[in-house]
């Protein structure tokens, strides 16, 4: 089971808790495909966030709507780079 959760799915969510944080430590095990259906999952996720409506007068839940897009953002930039890396034999 390469994937920490059991599926993308369920490591794209925990990126977005920050139960697990994206490190090259962390994307060691999986291979160049399990990568791209983990970028697929979190733009999935991404796309969901960014639909979501939120009240302006609301700054706790702006708030935490804009960290969790962080997250995501940051989790996509780090797989990226670990993925070039990896494709290139450098990783």
């Amino acid at each position: 089971m390469p994937y920490m959760g059991g599926s993308a799915f369920a490591m794209a969510n925990s990126f977005v808790e920050g139960y697990i944080l994206p490190s090259p430590t962390t994307l060691k095990r999986l291979t160049a495909d399990e990568m791209r259906t983990l970028l697929f999952e979190i733009d999935k996720l991404l796309k969901d966030l960014r639909g979501q409506i939120v009240d302006q007068n609301d700054a706790l839940a702006l708030q935490k709507r804009n960290q969790k897009l962080q997250k995501l953002n940051s989790a996509t930039m780090v797989i990226n780079n670990y993925l070039n890396l990896k494709l290139k034999g450098r990783a």
